[in-house]
């Protein structure tokens, strides 16, 4: 069982069996939880563990809990627009002492974006 918090926050991956893949992604997740007074698990759409379904199973049904869902994708394809909806439906179901709230993904967020601007001028100074 996870500790019970009332509040999680899911870092939302594509997932893949290679764990060089994996790494950048525990990286992140390491990163973000030093800043974040909420636990933080990081969650894999397919071909790895966590999933979405195992954490949401993992939670103590007695008591009630929000999951923020924060993809770290890029931009919303089918996954996001269809796929992880249509689970996290199932999982509220499943769960009723679960919230799943899906936001959107990292890539859309206007702080990313500048970000990359700022890698591509990095480019440049090399």
């Amino acid at each position: 069982m996870i500790n019970q918090p009332k509040r999680l926050l899911v870092l939302l991956a594509h997932g893949s069996r290679d764990p060089k893949w994996q790494e950048p992604f525990q990286l992140i997740k390491q990163q973000i939880q030093a800043s974040q007074s909420l636990p933080v698990i990081l969650a894999y759409m397919e071909l790895c563990e966590p999933s979405l379904a195992t954490i949401a199973e993992q939670i103590n049904p007695e008591q009630t809990c929000q999951i923020d869902v924060l993809p770290l994708f890029f931009a919303a394809g089918r996954h996001l627009r269809q796929d992880v909806p249509q689970q996290i439906e199932q999982l509220e179901q499943q769960y009723p002492q679960l919230t799943i709230k899906l936001h959107p993904p990292v890539g859309v967020h206007h702080k990313l974006v500048q970000a990359l601007v700022e890698v591509a001028l990095d480019l440049d100074a090399n």
